[in-house]
């Protein structure tokens, strides 16, 4: 598995949304479902989603991999999981992002999603994503770009999205 390196990081933003879902958490299973997210289940719950899948390190290591068009940014993620809960995952990726499409720098970004009782037959999906880098220039340039602005409206489109393909697919719905 790769490391995550021990520099000192800097939070660039951080974005949480939560959207309901009509069912139990313990009706679903996070991390089974981000895991088998297909490509085009991906590609439907953003239009800045461009692709996902899952791989394997030579490790054993499960990997998510996503590339994602956000705020005009290109990013290439290889998420591993360091919590894998069926109501709450957590996983870190050191992600390529190519500012702008021409620039290239690696942060790290932390995904994590949970599932929150409201009642008995009720929960949200909170969706939390975290951007650090060990550079205090990349929060100045983050800042100036407003990459927490277009995060957090990236956030606000894929996590109603993402909470609907977790019902629909753990209930087989074809809606």
């Amino acid at each position: 598995m790769p490391e995550i390196n021990s520099q000192k990081y800097k939070k660039l933003f951080q974005t949480v949304c939560e959207a309901p879902i009509d069912a139990p958490k313990e009706a679903f299973n996070l991390h089974d479902w981000v895991f088998t997210l297909s490509d085009k289940d991906y590609q439907t719950t953003a239009r800045g989603h461009i692709g996902a899948g899952s791989s394997i390190h030579t490790d054993g290591t499960q990997t998510s991999v996503n590339v994602e068009s956000v705020g005009g940014n290109l990013l290439v993620q290889h998420y591993v999981a360091e919590v894998k809960e069926p109501d709450y995952v957590k996983m870190v990726s050191m992600s390529d992002l190519w500012l702008m499409k021409l620039v290239h720098v690696v942060v790290k970004v932390t995904w994590e999603m949970r599932l929150i009782p409201v009642s008995d037959s009720e929960c949200k999906f909170q969706n939390t994503v975290l951007a650090e880098h060990p550079n205090f220039i990349m929060k100045i340039m983050s800042a100036l770009a407003l990459g927490g602005y277009f995060v957090r409206k990236h956030n606000e489109e894929e996590t109603p999205l993402f909470a609907q393909n977790l019902y629909k697919r753990t209930f087989k719905e074809n809606t």
